[in-house]
């Protein structure tokens, strides 16, 4: 049987789909029309049907990108104020990280990388977004934990906290987003997941005592 026609709408929605792997791979600079075109199964003529021009695809895919920001945020709950809550926040952030490719976010992240490595325009974008829409979650369980007294000295800035956990998650992610990992970590799950969680609460200020007694309540399916 001959494959159905797509709708307009539905080939735009496939357009859009192809250009956002090619765009995370290459960046807005790099990327090709043909290989949009090539990636969505379709001519490069058929692409200028849709879209006046490579910036317009870009813009379409941004707009996706940042929906599922959106989404994410809906979803994801905040961290419960306390000390454990903060933690268990991190580690979830971890987890995700660690799925590489495979999380959900994982092209719009290396859009956010390629985009550093350019203009900076559109990361500055998601992260300020991203900020918007963390802070206050962030900020209670950071007070929270130093009202316990698992967190002593002078307070970090809450949104470079925010932005330093989020650059250690990012890269473990990047690294990931490969048949083999691009950076050589100790590959035993278990072990970088648990040295990642030390290395971020201890970053914050959190006292090894917590974090440790933290890692020995994690269950053994979440190492």
């Amino acid at each position: 049987m001959p494959t159905p026609r797509l709708s307009s709408s539905d080939r735009r929605a496939s357009i859009i789909a192809a250009a956002r792997t090619v765009f995370a791979r290459y960046g807005l600079e790099g990327a090709r029309t043909q290989q949009i075109a090539q990636a969505a199964g379709v001519s490069e003529a058929l692409i200028f049907r849709h879209f006046s021009n490579k910036t317009a695809i870009y813009r379409a895919v941004l707009r996706e990108v940042i929906a599922d920001q959106d989404a994410a945020f809906r979803t994801a709950p905040l961290p419960e104020p306390s000390t454990f809550g903060l933690l268990d926040s991190i580690r979830r952030m971890l987890e995700h990280a660690l799925r590489g490719q495979g999380a959900g976010n994982a092209d719009g992240m290396r859009m956010v990388v390629g985009s550093l490595a350019g203009d900076g325009g559109y990361a500055r974008l998601v992260y300020r977004r991203a900020m918007r829409l963390s802070r206050a979650g962030l900020e209670r369980a950071l007070a929270a934990a130093r009202e316990e007294g698992s967190i002593t000295g002078e307070p970090m800035s809450v949104t470079n906290a925010s932005a330093f956990l989020e650059h250690v998650s990012t890269m473990i992610m990047m690294a990931h987003c490969h048949e083999q990992s691009a950076i050589p970590y100790d590959e035993d799950h278990d072990r970088l997941l648990r040295d990642a969680i030390s290395f971020c609460g201890r970053g914050i200020g959190i006292s090894d005592e917590r974090i440790r007694e933290f890692l020995e309540s994690m269950p053994a399916q979440m190492a």
